[in-house]
């Protein structure tokens, strides 16, 4: 019997996140991964701002984004061939509302640099070719029986808490019994990895992938995405009929050769990929003392690149709120925030990248009938910008139902492509920077304590905030803003309470009293809108 605070299942960029955030919060885990090692290929192409903010946070920031292309490649290239015409590029994002800006970079690169900070967390124990065989649960834990996947052995693992991070086919969703709501299959797609040294020409890094739409209708249309910063190794993204097998070996060959119309070219398929596109999400994120994150709990379509980051936000928001409750700070019903604020996050994910899923598949028409119709061409290429450009999604989401202290304010309207900051409770609390050499951004206050933030002339929130620091049952730290920095509408005498993901739980626009913030505090412990008071 192996005893652990938490037991995570999945061994993937979420489970390893997950881990990551305990050891710093000084929790331990033990994560067991059936695969042997982290993923030999790329899936995810990207990490948007927040899941970067992460990784500075952790320190691997720098190492992630060297894995990645440039950021002026942001962009999509549609082209009836990899050797030209290209015939247009979307527009660069922009990215003035975070200190790390997204990477466009592949999975396999960041499993690899969390599977390396994982090694040096004293806290955080990896089983891999471990795989979950059975899941019970009484009023103390959870019980989970897992089994080696090479001797067949079994073993117990008792937790207080088991997260499964274990993806779309999730055994622990299964074993506690939770549906998903939308529809399974999309689309039935093939991923070919392949390597193939193309790095000296001009336009392999260019663009963070290459829909090439070849004239002659009889030609496979391919998706072609670039998967490290050296040009040499490819994700051809096949889109197969019902009942087809995927490209064999030596068609990937010819195909790829074609394409770049280069017919002496070297190439080497690394592997293969099947998978299904569907756009659900798990009815349920809890059951119990079982949580579900990221592809365990809801599965989009690919446009957009929502799977990696929502899973990573996820465990981002649970688990401060499970350390909150193991230490005896916060109440059970803090747990279910998580539902309360991630699934909604999650079904709108989903709507998103179904919106781009079907604006891409408009572009095809628009692209083979330009020249008929350019006007159109014109305004879905323009329209294209929204799926890439989602600063408004990825930052922009504000919890209507969890762990805060509602003020009644106006939630701004949904905009998918531009963020608008604000300190509203709910909000992630916006980025500036602190210093002259922008080195210290308010992101990194973020961490593993509440912080309250006061403004300029809030000397008495100042002291309240260090006075509760000294009695409070979870870490708070106290912020003064020597200047009215950012978009805060906090004032020079009001102040915010952010928890530790980032997003602000409380706010005062004006002076106030111990009382007051001592009340808020407690009410975000025991679930804010869903206290049992």
């Amino acid at each position: 019997m192996v005893e652990v605070p938490v037991l995570i299942v999945g061994g993937g960029p979420v489970g390893m996140s997950l881990a990551v955030l305990l050891d710093r919060f000084g929790v331990e885990s033990l994560l067991v991964e059936r695969r042997p090692a982290t993923t030999t290929h790329p899936k995810a192409r990207g990490c948007h701002p927040r899941t970067m903010e992460l990784f500075r946070l952790w320190g691997i920031e720098d190492r992630v984004r060297r894995a990645g292309l440039a950021q002026e490649a942001d962009v999509a290239c549609w082209c009836e061939s990899l050797n030209g015409p290209l015939v247009a590029y979307t527009d660069p994002a922009p990215s003035l509302h975070t200190p790390a800006p997204r990477s466009i970079v592949p999975q396999d690169a960041v499993e690899e640099a969390l599977d390396d900070a994982l090694a040096t967390r004293p806290r955080a124990q990896v089983r891999r070719s471990a795989e979950l065989v059975s899941i019970a649960q009484d009023a103390g834990g959870v019980t989970a029986r897992v089994r080696w996947v090479s001797g067949g052995e079994e073993f117990e693992v008792r937790a207080q808490y088991l997260v499964g991070c274990d993806g779309a086919n999730s055994a622990v969703r299964d074993a506690v019994g939770i549906v998903m709501d939308g529809p399974e299959t999309l689309e039935l797609m093939a991923n070919h990895y392949y390597r193939a040294d193309l790095g000296h020409l001009p336009h392999v890094r260019s663009a963070i992938g290459f829909l090439v739409r070849p004239p002659d209708p009889s030609l496979p249309e391919v998706n072609v995405l670039t998967t490290g910063p050296d040009g040499d190794r490819w994700l051809a993204v096949q889109k197969l009929r019902e009942g087809e097998e995927p490209l064999s070996e030596e068609r990937l060959i010819e195909m790829v050769r074609e394409q770049w119309e280069l017919p002496d070219l070297e190439v080497e398929r690394i592997n293969v990929m099947t998978w299904r596109m569907s756009a659900q999400v798990a009815q349920r994120f809890r059951a119990g003392r079982v949580f579900l994150a990221g592809d365990a709990a809801h599965r989009f379509p690919t446009a957009g690149g929502n799977g990696l980051n929502s899973g990573v936000q996820d465990v981002h928001n649970l688990a401060w709120k499970i350390v909150s409750v193991l230490s005896g700070a916060a109440d059970d019903a803090l747990l279910d925030t998580y539902e309360s604020e991630r699934r909604p996050v999650a079904q709108s994910n989903t709507d998103f990248a179904v919106r781009n899923q079907q604006r891409l598949d408009k572009m095809t028409v628009a692209f083979r009938n330009r020249e008929k119709e350019p006007e159109r061409w014109r305004e879905l290429l323009v329209e294209q910008n929204k799926q890439l450009h989602s600063d408004g999604h990825t930052l922009g989401y504000i919890y209507a139902n969890g762990a805060i202290v509602d003020d009644g304010s106006l939630i701004p309207p949904y905009d998918s492509e531009h963020y608008w900051p604000t300190d509203r409770p709910g909000a992630r609390f916006p980025h500036f920077w602190i210093d002259v050499e922008k080195t210290e951004s308010s992101i990194d206050w973020f961490d593993t304590a509440f912080v309250l933030v006061c403004g300029p002339e809030a000397e008495a929130w100042e002291q309240a905030g260090k006075d509760l620091a000294a009695a409070a049952a979870f870490p708070l730290q106290v912020k003064r803003l020597p200047h009215l920095l950012g978009p805060v509408s906090i004032g020079r005498e009001g102040t915010a309470l952010v928890r530790p993901d980032g997003h602000v739980a409380w706010r005062s626009r004006q002076a106030g009293e111990s009382g007051e913030l001592s009340l808020a505090f407690d009410r975000v412990l025991a679930g804010g809108t869903l206290a049992h008071l």
